[in-house]
């Protein structure tokens, strides 16, 4: 006879606990990332970003989210309460520049993300959008509203492109 495998309780939360932990940690990584990738532009306002803090506003299942001219990164709760991040690209970010950027940034979230990188299997907890959307829309409408007790701007110093 088979043996049935069982997990108690306390086994799934910490499960549980252990890839949200992972995920949230990710999803400062990833920002960090997206950064990086866009930090040896001149132009300011591709080197500002928008961290947005969602927990205070409780009608909704978003935790934060990162916001540039280029990216749109959201940490959200799905209905079992594991944590998510998604990733979207900006429509006009990619016409204008091509989709260099675009990869090199997600070469990058891949590697930190694959199986072999972290604690746990979180390569399910990462979503990336096919189909580009107005994210530049979005992005400037934070700015325009400024900074808040849940709203931080980051403008970073252009580091310059290595040889």
């Amino acid at each position: 006879m088979k043996e049935k495998k069982t997990t108690t309780v306390d086994q799934q939360f910490t499960a549980e606990q252990q890839m949200n932990n992972e995920v949230l940690q990710l999803f400062t990584h990833i920002t960090e990332i997206a950064r990086a990738v866009v930090s040896n532009f001149e132009t300011r306002k591709y080197r500002t970003s928008v961290l947005v803090n969602h927990l205070p506003n409780n009608n909704n299942n978003l935790v934060q989210e990162y916001l540039s001219y280029f990216f749109n990164v959201t940490l959200t709760r799905n209905r079992n309460s594991l944590l998510l991040i998604y990733i979207g690209f900006d429509s006009e970010a990619v016409s204008r520049f091509g989709s260099l950027i675009h990869n090199m940034f997600l070469r990058e979230v891949m590697k930190l993300t694959g199986k072999d990188q972290t604690t746990v299997d979180v390569e399910s907890c990462i979503r990336v959008d096919a189909n580009t959307k107005d994210i530049r829309g979005f992005f400037y409408r934070r700015l325009a509203e400024g900074e808040n007790d849940n709203v931080t701007f980051i403008i970073d110093e252009p580091v310059p492109a290595s040889e």
